[in-house]
């Protein structure tokens, strides 16, 4: 009896570790600034170098398209870039983009990490929808340098690592 509730006690613990480090990425991009509309004017559309790969058929409750990036910069002034998604609900519960689907940006090959700018990137990642609607999502990442990017996203919550969307984008 002991060593159950050892073993429920350390699942318990590792549960709320989990839960601890994935907070903090849920508010990224909640903020919003009047200098906005500088800055995006300053900064340039990446056009996609490649046409976004079509998943094959898979399976899934949420379907996401990559539908372009915008170049910008982080709050210190270092490049970064927006990626544009558009997110569809097709399950039967109420849900978001961020709760459903994991997104990542890749830049020679290493994963790039979310940029906190002053861009207004809206609450579409956060914002529950419910099952048949669709919403889009912007979230930005911190560039390393002016190669193409690589934008993948999979189900948050999956057994088989398919990929929903994927596209590659120029950012020179």
């Amino acid at each position: 009896m002991k060593k159950s509730i050892m073993v429920g006690r350390r699942a318990l613990v590792v549960l709320a570790v989990a839960a601890a480090a994935l907070t903090p990425m849920t508010l990224v991009g909640c903020g919003s600034s009047s200098a906005d509309d500088a800055a995006a004017e300053q900064a340039g559309q990446a056009e996609p170098e490649a046409t976004q790969a079509e998943p094959e058929a898979v399976q899934s409750e949420y379907a996401v398209s990559i539908d372009g990036t915008t170049l910008t910069t982080d709050y210190q002034g270092a490049p970064a870039v927006i990626v544009d998604y558009t997110f569809t609900n097709n399950s039967e519960k109420a849900t978001s983009f961020a709760v459903a689907c994991s997104p990542k940006v890749f830049q020679n090959g290493v994963q790039l990490e979310t940029a906190i700018t002053t861009d207004d990137l809206g609450n579409g990642y956060m914002a529950e929808i419910k099952p048949g609607a669709s919403t889009t999502a912007r979230l930005a990442y911190s560039l390393s340098d002016e190669s193409d990017i690589t934008v993948e996203v999979e189900e948050l919550f999956s057994l088989d690592d398919a990929l929903l969307a994927e596209a590659t984008f120029s950012v020179a």
